[in-house]
This record gives C-alpha cells, sequence and structure tokens, in this order.
C-alpha cells in the first residue's frame, strides 16, 4: 500500500462550504484522514453540524480539481469486457463481481414496479445498466468519468459525461433513478437531488446507497474506516441525515436497508492492522479474506453486520415529493 503525502498534489484547491442544509455555522472537529486507497497525498478534516448532525469533508477539493482522486484504476471505472467471442477470464470475473459487490451495488431488491426507463447517475463504465437492459428496461447514464463514460459508450450504452448539477435531460422521463453509492460524491447534493427531481415520474423512484457513519467500525476505527473514502466523499450520511437531505431535495425516504456486506469491516480491521505493523495478524486477517474455506463464515458476517444495521452501507428507497422540484 502507498503511504500518503500530507501535501496536496499541485492541481487541487480546496474550499471551505458551509451546512448544505442552511444551518448557522456551528461545526464540531470529528476526525481528519488521508486516501488509503489510492495513497494520493493531502489530508482532510471530518466536521459534524452542530445543528443537524450532518457530517461533511471540509476543507475539501473543489468541483474543478477533485478529479485527481479519481485515477482511472478507481475500481467502480474498472470495465467488464463484453466483446462476443472472447474467453472469461475467470479471475477478472471473480474481482470484478467482488469488486461490485463492495462498491454497493445490489440489484436484488429494487422497488416493486415494472420496468421501465432506468437512468443511472454515477453509472460508471456501465455495468449495472448491462445488468437491467436484459430484465426489460431501457437504460442510460450519467457519468463524471470521461475514461469511465467512454467505456460505457463503447458498449452501447447512451451515457452523459457530465456531473448530475451540468447534465442535459435524460432521453426519457425515467421511472427509476439509480444512485449507488453517489450521493457522498456530490458537491452539491440538495441541487442534484432537485434536478433529479424534476426528471423523474411523479411515481417514479430513486434507489441508492450511502455509506453509514453510524457504523460501528467507523465509531471504533475512527480514520481507519474503509468507507471515510478521503477525501472522494464529500458528505458521510446517516439515517437521520440522509433523510433529511433527501427531503429538502424533494424526496421522501420510504424505505432503508443495511446490505449484507462484510468486506467494509475486514478492509477497516486491515488499514489499521498495517498502521500497527502487525504482520501475523495482518497475514492472517488476509487469510480469511481470500479462503475458501472461510467463504461461508465471510457470509455469516455479512449478514449478521446487515441485520444489525452495522454493515457501513444503507441501501435506500425514496419517492418524489408532491408539488416539489419540478424544474431541473
Amino acid at each position: 500500500m502507498l503511504t500518503p503525502q500530507p501535501s496536496l498534489p499541485e492541481s487541487v484547491e480546496l474550499e471551505d462550504r458551509p451546512c448544505p442544509l442552511g444551518c448557522a455555522p456551528s461545526d464540531v472537529a470529528v476526525l481528519s484522514g488521508c486516501d488509503r486507497i489510492h495513497g494520493l497525498p493531502g489530508r482532510f478534516n471530518v466536521v459534524c453540524c452542530g445543528q443537524c448532525g450532518l457530517t461533511r469533508t471540509n476543507p475539501r477539493p473543489t468541483a474543478s480539481t477533485i478529479g485527481a482522486y479519481y485515477p482511472a484504476d478507481y475500481a467502480p471505472y474498472l470495465a467488464v469486457d463484453t466483446r462476443p467471442g472472447r474467453p472469461k477470464d475467470k479471475f477478472r470475473h471473480r474481482l470484478r463481481s467482488r469488486l461490485t459487490r463492495f462498491w454497493g451495488r445490489d440489484t436484488r431488491r429494487l422497488p416493486a414496479i415494472l420496468p421501465g426507463h432506468m437512468l443511472e447517475v454515477g453509472c460508471a463504465s456501465g455495468n449495472y445498466l448491462r445488468e437491467m437492459k436484459p430484465k426489460g428496461w431501457t437504460v442510460e447514464g450519467i457519468e463524471f468519468s470521461d475514461h469511465a463514460a467512454a467505456q460505457a459508450r463503447e458498449t452501447g450504452l447512451h451515457v452523459q459525461t457530465s456531473s448530475i448539477e451540468g447534465a442535459s435531460e435524460p432521453q426519457m422521463r425515467p421511472d427509476l433513478i439509480a444512485a449507488w453509492m453517489v450521493l457522498e460524491h456530490l458537491h452539491e447534493p440538495i441541487a442534484a437531488l432537485r434536478k433529479l427531481r424534476g426528471w423523474i415520474k411523479d411515481d417514479g423512484y430513486l434507489v441508492g446507497a450511502v455509506p453509514d457513519f453510524d457504523a460501528f467500525d467507523r465509531r471504533i476505527f475512527g480514520t481507519y474506516w474503509y468507507a471515510l473514502h478521503l477525501p472522494a466523499h464529500l458528505y458521510h450520511y446517516n439515517q437521520e441525515t440522509l433523510k433529511a437531505v433527501l427531503a429538502q431535495g424533494g424526496w421522501e425516504l420510504i424505505k432503508t436497508r443495511w446490505q449484507t456486506n462484510e468486506l467494509n469491516l475486514l478492509r477497516t480491521v486491515e488499514y489499521k492492522l498495517i498502521d500497527a505493523h502487525s504482520k501475523r495478524r495482518l497475514a492472517m486477517l488476509r487469510w480469511f479474506n481470500s479462503s475458501r474455506v472461510m467463504r461461508k463464515a465471510r457470509r455469516w458476517l455479512g449478514w449478521l453486520l446487515g441485520v444489525t444495521h452495522q454493515s457501513g452501507r444503507m441501501e435506500f428507497w425514496a419517492r418524489p415529493l408532491p408539488n416539489d422540484g419540478k424544474t431541473s
């Protein structure tokens, strides 16, 4: 693993922003951390609004310079090779399956609506869109990374390269908008949610996932928490602050479910053991995380974390509030 450096990349500029819910300044320092996923330089503060409890990274990289922390090998950008006639690489297939699960794209529990038109925001290289097409959905996407969006377009998908705030209207009004692990990345989440509210059909749904800042492993391990993902994660939600931000953006939170996922906890402990130079324990953890013998134990751990709401990954369903956010 790379060792983060204290200084920022030359291209990155920081900005100080208030709570997006309009609260009076009352921030409380929570922790500071660095980019542990890619080892890119910089150290960043996480603060909690003393009024509403919404936690955010502040100061943060500006929207025009944060791309430095989204390199081409960023896991969600990895594309599945869909060229016909090409032999499947079993190792790559298993790896991408684990990454898909790890990054929160759980397709098993969508709202009970018939297939229609789906828009995915933050669609990366289009893996989820390709999953949904054979199930009867017409699909399109929006992706900030030009590299990932180009990969999606190469497979025949209609994908805009844009932020949500700068995106054009979708080809059709969507019945479903998917936002898997997206809201925590947005510089202006309320403005983005209002724009999505203006696009959706009145009986449509927004479905997505975010890390849960109230998870016990975050409370125990603090800056080592894997889902902290600084500085790419600009907002750090719990159930209550997610509900508040959705409501301000024109959406009613109707259901929350914690994913059955053990990987967040295991990677968090791994970060801690790396910094503690505990080679023996680190080797044991990595064996547990990769051994076929322990596969069932990992699944039971994931199930336990999910049912106790401690997996650190919340799926949510929301529907548009009436007469709200109708303009984009």
